[in-house]
């Protein structure tokens, strides 16, 4: 099962990476490559796996076979993503506490540069920006930090992480981050393991109400999977009673007399959810054809009647897009070039037609949500195939996980391998 990688004596730089898996084989092999690829090696990988019987076993006991840092945590029945992460963090040694879930990849640079600004910030927490991709199309280009420049590094409060921007108002829903935490800071907090949903966002919110410093930097190192299984991309009645649940939990577990500003945000968000469970017991009535049920709604909330609209409306468009992206995916593949500072375009004579595209330094590329955003959308929507020519096209390409190739123009030199482990060149 692999041998524990003690702490480095003074040091004080081990990181422990908590994973929790349930059923996740599909796509745990680039989660585990993206840990292993990481440029900062001082790190324990602890992943309790959650009652799986996919085959999510046997790749994480090959792992561990292969890398002695990597410990498996097994567990016989499913008992939720909060004690799944709560029995890694009991087992968990490094001074820091870092959580990538087991659809996601990180890039190979993310534990070093956290690391590092935690340290020049005297930070408790830091959290950087996540890039959404997916096989399936997505609507737009997507990153929790949302398109607007942020003004970042800085520093978030209790009200910050609590806030979640109604649909198409600016701003981030934080209960998505993943930070790095200083494991001491963290001391006997743990997830709250009666929550389905929201206990990432609960932990946080504890640990700020304590006084506890989390920084947000203008960095994109974390690629977020969406995908149909992903709990935090499913809407239907009982994640929404989930979250009034949680949220009544956490008004009456924490003393909010002196955070007025909390308050009037809790009441907000109990009244939108309020709205959204009025919906979806709607669409439940109709989807099951409890017509009696489902006039007795709309007789008192005769404002569900638009919302069945607008919802009808964009399914509609859903479909009818569908269609498109299905045609143009069969239609012709996307090239793109990513033509890094060191990578001289005449690198690509013989390469064909394709999209050129400059992508920055290495050190300098983490702040370009926008751009990586926008490829990730490109990859979801067809085909695309990616090429680079230096270590700068090497970063830009591990933060397209949905590219169906990446390939090497020539031979590169790069602090760490390229995406999937392929090379053409």
């Amino acid at each position: 099962m692999g041998r524990l990688m003690q702490e480095p004596a003074g040091q004080g730089r081990l990181i422990s990476i908590i994973m929790a898996n349930h059923q996740g084989a599909r796509y745990l092999r680039p989660a585990l490559a993206s840990v292993l690829a990481q440029r900062h090696d001082d790190w324990e990988l602890i992943v309790a796996d959650d009652g799986s019987s996919d085959g999510s076993v046997e790749i994480l006991q090959d792992a561990a076979a292969q890398d002695d840092r990597v410990r498996v945590l097994l567990w016989e029945t499913s008992s939720g993503p909060a004690a799944a992460r709560n029995r890694a963090l009991a087992a968990a040694r490094g001074a820091w506490v870092a959580i990538c879930d087991s659809d996601d990849i990180m890039h190979p640079d993310r534990l070093r540069r956290l690391l590092l600004a935690a340290e020049r910030l005297g930070a408790d927490a830091v959290a950087d920006d996540m890039i959404h991709f997916a096989t399936e199309p997505m609507a737009a280009p997507r990153s929790v930090f949302g398109p607007e420049p942020q003004d970042l590094p800085r520093q978030i409060s209790p009200a910050d992480m609590l806030r979640v921007p109604e649909p198409g108002e600016a701003g981030a829903q934080l209960g998505y981050i993943k930070p790095l935490i200083r494991r001491e800071t963290l001391g006997t907090l743990r997830y709250d393991e009666t929550l389905t949903i929201g206990e990432d966002q609960d932990l946080y919110l504890r640990l700020l109400l304590q006084g506890r410093r989390l920084w947000l930097l203008p960095e994109a190192l974390y690629l977020y999977r969406r995908h149909p299984q992903s709990l935090s991309h499913r809407s239907s009645r009982t994640h929404v009673e989930a979250s009034l649940a949680a949220l009544e939990g956490l008004s009456d577990r924490l003393q909010f007399d002196q955070h007025t500003e909390i308050t009037s945000i809790l009441n907000h968000r109990r009244r939108a959810l309020q709205r959204r469970l009025s919906f979806e017991t709607l669409a439940e009535d109709l989807r099951q054809r409890r017509l009696a049920s489902a006039a007795a709604q709309l007789l008192r909330d005769p404002s569900l009647v638009s919302q069945l609209a607008r919802v009808a409306l964009a399914k509609a468009r859903g479909r009818k897009s569908g269609r498109k992206v299905e045609r143009a995916s069969d239609a012709s593949a996307e090239v793109v070039h990513l033509i890094g500072p060191d990578g001289a375009d005449t690198a690509l004579m013989g390469e064909g037609a394709g999209t050129r595209i400059a992508v920055p330094m290495p050190e300098e590329d983490g702040s370009h949500s926008v751009l990586w955003a926008d490829l990730c959308h490109r990859a979801s929507r067809g085909a695309l195939t990616l090429t680079y020519g230096d270590a700068a096209g090497v970063s830009a390409a591990w933060r397209v996980p949905a590219a169906v190739h990446i390939r090497a123009r020539c031979p590169v030199v790069s602090d760490f391998p390229p995406p999937k482990g392929q090379c053409d060149g």
